[in-house]
């Protein structure tokens, strides 16, 4: 099983399916493989992976052991790791043998796994809403015995940011960016995206303005990875 996200780029095709081929066979033999990518910039909205020994190598391909996870580290922090060449881009990608990832989801968050199967045997959802709040990398990832990481020869960028607009939309002499229906004056260094409602800005610094039919957005730059708190409150705001 590969398990990837929907708000990453990559390119080209056939490095990253050759990638995926060859992490493929190391799960086929007992191993959960995860992906990592070389740094281009010391990037503090990412995680990090630090690799140890080879583990074995096909082609363009090699899987090194995994020493340690980085979360998202302070800038001091992200430009040492991208000057490391043992430190990785945590992708987020994972390439995992069903019955292994089971066993170590027995072994490793038994409650997630509980709550999931009675879930999946009754089909009623308080029994999914009672499983622990947690991502696989701190349930399983991190603390298994059996992670092997493929470094991957392939372009990837997370865009999940709203902060991703600036690596691919040109910015005005004030260092802001403006998509759909938006004008602003004596704007510097922001973000206005509007899906269909107009949005005038006057004299902002350093903000995201969202506008969409389902709400409105106002954000430091300085706080969008923090976002996530916002809906964590059940705020809907896309």
């Amino acid at each position: 099983m590969h398990v990837m996200s929907v708000d990453h780029l990559i390119s080209p095709p056939r490095a990253f399916t050759e990638a995926l081929g060859f992490g493929a066979d190391l799960a086929a033999s007992g191993y959960l493989v995860t992906y990592g990518v070389t740094p281009d910039r010391p990037e503090t909205g990412y995680g990090y992976i630090k690799v140890g020994s080879k583990i074995v190598s096909y082609r363009d391909n090699t899987a090194y052991k995994v020493v340690s996870f980085k979360e998202k580290p302070a800038l001091f922090r992200a430009r040492q790791y991208a000057a490391n060449r043992h430190y990785l881009w945590n992708a987020g990608i994972f390439t995992l043998r069903i019955s292994v990832i089971l066993k170590e989801m027995e072994k490793l968050a038994p409650k997630v796994l509980a709550a999931v199967e009675k879930y999946t045997a009754s089909g009623r959802p308080e029994h999914f809403a009672r499983s622990p709040d947690i991502s696989i990398d701190y349930a399983v990832m991190e603390k298994s015995c059996q992670l092997a990481i493929v470094r991957g020869h392939f372009r990837w960028d997370d865009v999940g940011s709203w902060l991703a607009l600036e690596r691919y939309f040109p910015t005005d002499r004030n260092g802001s960016i403006r998509l759909g229906d938006a004008q602003g004056l004596e704007m510097y260094n922001s973000i206005i995206y509007t899906s269909g409602i107009p949005v005038r800005a006057y004299g902002i610094r350093d903000l995201i303005v969202v506008a969409s039919p389902d709400g409105v957005l106002v954000c430091h730059k300085g706080k969008a990875p923090l976002i996530k708190k916002i809906l964590k409150n059940k705020r809907r705001i896309r």
